[in-house]
């Protein structure tokens, strides 16, 4: 069993040789993810997946690449994302064209603001009121028994008698 392991550890040593040898400078590394494997250059700033190179802020593989070699990212982003830069391209005051060929604006005074045409809709018009917030039906009052909610054509309830008799 220790015989296996060593002679995968020597294995794994001699496979890293080799890929050592055919990085091209020194800031070279290999970042595995899953089953793909991605080259970072550190000091090209440059990734073969090419977020890098794209919007010229490390990768997450370039994270693990200056994370491994304990650097701070910060050197690593573009000078385009520093507030200087974002500071120097607002600076300047971008001066107004003045227009010579349109009209002066009417004075408050000026404007005659006229009411929205009506048109008036086909067919009859209608007989019930449309009541407005908080008015209220007039409350129907039989002349026969003196309750609400009938009148004296449908009422069926006896005549009302003040007398009592």
């Amino acid at each position: 069993m220790v015989d296996k392991i060593r002679v995968q550890m020597m294995e794994m040593a001699a496979k890293r040789k080799i890929d050592a040898a055919l990085w091209d400078t020194p800031y070279c590394l290999k970042v595995v993810e899953s089953m793909k494997t991605y080259a970072v250059d550190l000091h090209l700033q440059t990734c073969s997946c090419g977020h890098w190179q794209l919007l010229k802020i490390p990768c997450k593989h370039a994270y693990a690449a200056i994370g491994s070699n304990k650097e701070a990212v910060t050197q690593y982003v573009s000078a385009f994302y520093s507030t200087e830069v974002y500071k120097a391209a607002y600076e300047r005051n971008i001066q107004p064209i003045p227009t010579f060929d349109m009209p002066d604006p009417p004075q408050p005074s000026e404007v005659l603001i006229k009411p929205p045409t009506t048109k008036r809709l086909p067919g009859r018009p209608r007989k019930r009121k449309i009541h407005s917030r908080g008015e209220v039906d007039h409350a129907y009052i039989c002349s026969m028994c003196k309750q609400t909610s009938h009148n004296r054509r449908t009422c069926s309830n006896p005549p009302y008698n003040p007398d009592g008799f």
